[in-house]
């Protein structure tokens, strides 16, 4: 596959991802692209969601049983609120972080640090 190629699959699986703002499972998003007409392996969707979440378009959380879930995120520093359920997803801002106790970088001696929360409870459609 051309580098062309490839980035008109990695647009169009972004795109797929963004219409519903819920984390996803590769092989269900797979099955929304056949769903559009676009017949495209999970190899090339393994690849496009790899080289997504590489250039931070793209979140990735992994669920019990180490399943990894997608989802397109916004480019501003955030947390997820998911619903256990149905997996609809809230951006929380990272400046209003959920670990008042966290340690500075200073104090632990890392730098370049990332803080990603991920915090589940059931939204009320589900409720």
């Amino acid at each position: 596959m051309n580098q062309s190629q490839q980035i008109i699959n990695m647009r169009f699986v972004l795109a797929v991802l963004g219409r519903d703002g819920a984390f996803i499972r590769a092989h269900e998003l797979h099955r929304r692209i056949h769903d559009l007409g676009r017949p495209i392996g999970m190899s090339t969707v393994y690849r496009a969601l790899r080289d997504l979440v590489k250039r931070e378009l793209v979140d990735v959380m992994v669920g019990e049983h180490s399943q990894r879930w997608y989802r397109r995120c916004s480019s501003r520093p955030h947390h997820h609120l998911v619903c256990s359920m149905c997996h609809s997803t809230v951006e929380i801002p990272a400046h209003s972080s959920p670990l008042p106790a966290w340690v500075t970088e200073e104090a632990t001696g890392f730098t370049d640090v990332v803080v990603r929360v991920t915090i589940t409870g059931t939204c009320a459609e589900c409720t």
